[in-house]
């Protein structure tokens, strides 16, 4: 299953991250008609004075040569969105800690 990922850095400890990026709403996201499965996840890992924050969409595309011929516009959409993902993450976190 093709994958796509994005990561930033965030001033919060993995746990307070991981509560952050649930509490936030985003925009559904914008998948080709050629995309049959689509799953997203987030990893929090520590990372000097806070979390790397890892947004991944994994998806699989048919039928079989329409997935080949739409691999990397497909790519660029994806990652395009999952970094727009992690920068809504790192605004956020950096604002929560800004109100701490």
């Amino acid at each position: 299953m093709p994958q796509v990922s994005a990561d930033a850095h965030v001033p919060l400890p993995p746990d307070l991250a991981g509560a952050v990026a649930e509490s936030l709403t985003h925009p559904p996201l914008r998948v080709p008609p050629h995309v049959r499965d689509l799953r997203t996840s987030w990893r929090f890992r520590p990372a000097g004075a806070g979390t790397l924050a890892i947004h991944t969409i994994s998806y699989a595309a048919g039928p079989a040569w329409l997935g080949v011929l739409a691999h990397e516009p497909t790519q660029w959409l994806l990652r395009h969105q999952a970094v727009r993902r992690v920068d809504r993450l790192a605004e956020a976190a950096r604002s929560h800690r800004q109100d701490s």
